[in-house]
């Protein structure tokens, strides 16, 4: 979960781990796949049904497609949390490491965010707005309690005074 390393600074990985994302390129190429080899035989040779079975066909292409592409480019995050500043990176597969950061002062907000479940109880996590209009999210986590003690431990790391100067003995 979250560490403090040795340098005071408060890391938070929202990690995509490689099951995950084998999870969803396969399950897309299944949508895919299957959906074609299925149905192409409506469509060759061309009659009149052939419209609709290509319809069905690019509807599957239209769900698998995005699947897949998450499974390919989803990134893993690293939140690092310092005095005064926030470093965001982002990782995927085929892209260089992405990095952004944002100060104190700048414009860019921490909030607690609910997100509603369709089976389940909502889950929470802490998004940092930025001022482009950028959202960055945490982990998920099953209460509000939990979400506010996340949000409180980044804003402390993120608001911690320099220490002052020791006068020399």
């Amino acid at each position: 979960m979250d560490t403090i390393g040795e340098d005071g600074l408060l890391r938070h990985p929202v990690p995509v781990s490689a099951a995950l994302r084998l999870f969803f390129l396969a399950t897309g190429l299944f949508v895919i796949v299957i959906a074609t080899y299925e149905l192409y035989r409506g469509v060759w040779p061309f009659n009149f049904a052939s419209p609709f079975f290509l319809f069905l066909i690019f509807g599957a292409w239209s769900v698998g497609g995005p699947i897949a592409w998450a499974g390919l480019t989803g990134p893993s995050t690293l939140w690092t949390i310092g005095r005064g500043r926030i470093v965001i990176e982002r990782k995927q597969p085929f892209r260089k490491l992405q990095s952004d950061v944002f100060a104190q002062g700048d414009g860019s907000r921490l909030v607690v965010a609910e997100h509603e479940s369709m089976d389940g109880d909502p889950t929470w996590s802490v998004v940092l707005a930025a001022p482009d209009g950028r959202r960055f999210e945490t982990r998920r986590l099953q209460t509000r309690v939990a979400a506010e003690r996340l949000l409180a431990r980044i804003e402390a790391a993120f608001t911690t005074p320099e220490p002052s100067p020791q006068p020399p003995d």
